[in-house]
């Protein structure tokens, strides 16, 4: 598994409400609130974790600690679907933190000092 890829693609779910919906259409015996917050804080952000620690850079790393943060403040929300999750000002937090950090990602799919070179195009 690739680590930064699996963190990368929770963080763009997290950044698009459209998917967040369409994830919930898709898996209707889902709890889909928790489902989104539990794939990146107890799936995916193991902060003390070499292999994260290997693949991010300092201030990547400042920022999956900062959208880890928000996704714990979310979790005071009680809700039973997505639709009534985006209308939470926590979770449009969540959802503009997860868009800057995809929008980092897409500019830098890659950390050149990961070890995992499994998706790294060689040359």
């Amino acid at each position: 598994m690739n680590l930064r890829k699996s963190i990368i693609d929770c963080i763009e779910l997290l950044s698009l409400p459209s998917k967040q919906l369409e994830y919930e259409k898709n898996v209707p015996i889902a709890n889909v609130p928790a489902e989104l917050i539990c794939g990146f804080c107890d799936d995916l952000y193991h902060p003390k974790s070499e292999r994260l620690i290997a693949e991010f850079t300092e201030e990547e790393l400042k920022g999956l600690a900062h959208l880890y943060g928000m996704l714990c403040e979310s979790t005071t929300e009680t809700t039973s679907s997505v639709k009534e999750l985006l209308k939470t000002e926590k979770w449009r937090s969540v959802v503009w933190i997860a868009k800057d950090l995809a929008d980092h990602y897409k500019r830098n799919p890659v950390y050149q000092g990961s070890t995992d070179n499994a998706d790294k195009p060689r040359v």
